[in-house]
């Protein structure tokens, strides 16, 4: 029972680094591994090899759920390129921006106050078309090696996701 734990992600799953993976590889990859590595498989071993069995598990758990989800795998890209950006503290200082959040977040609470579904429908699939040109511009930075300007649409991207999860918590 081997895993290094000091490759990367990608490595891990042997998938091409890169925003855009092999989603099928990848399901594929992490159900072997659970057949493999799953503590319900080390029942019976020793204590060593049950927490061994538990750290391998985690750390593929971490994975998958990392390159499955698009923000944190773009978090992650930035990261194994030096650019590590501290989640806690994701702040934009880009005025214009700060204005765009300030109307998004009036908006919303526009919307919960008048509880209009058709409004609030639009609303969702508008935040959604804004993430979705955040990804698809981090892509591009991303590709042409613009690792500063990529990091600053993930920021973004941050603030969609918040207002997503603002929507979805309120039903």
């Amino acid at each position: 029972m081997a895993i290094d734990f000091n490759q990367d992600y990608f490595q891990l799953f042997e998938i091409n680094c890169s925003v855009e993976i092999d989603e099928e590889k990848l399901e594929k990859k992490y159900l072997d591994f659970q057949k493999k590595f799953h503590p319900d498989k080390f029942v019976n071993s020793t204590d060593y090899e049950k927490r061994l069995s538990l750290q391998i598990t985690s750390y593929i758990n971490e994975a998958y759920e990392t390159l499955k989800d698009e923000y944190l795998k773009s978090l992650y890209l930035l990261k194994i390129k030096g650019y590590e950006i501290n989640d806690q503290n994701n702040t934009i200082s880009d005025p214009d921006f700060l204005m765009h959040q300030m109307e998004l977040r009036e908006e919303l609470e526009n919307l919960k106050k008048t509880k209009n579904k058709i409004e609030k429908d639009k609303f969702t699939e508008k935040i959604i078309d804004l993430k979705k040109n955040c990804l698809l511009d981090f892509t591009k930075y991303f590709k042409n090696e613009a690792f500063g300007d990529a990091s600053k649409k993930i920021k973004k991207m941050k603030f969609y996701i918040s207002i997503e999860n603002d929507i979805k918590k309120d039903g």
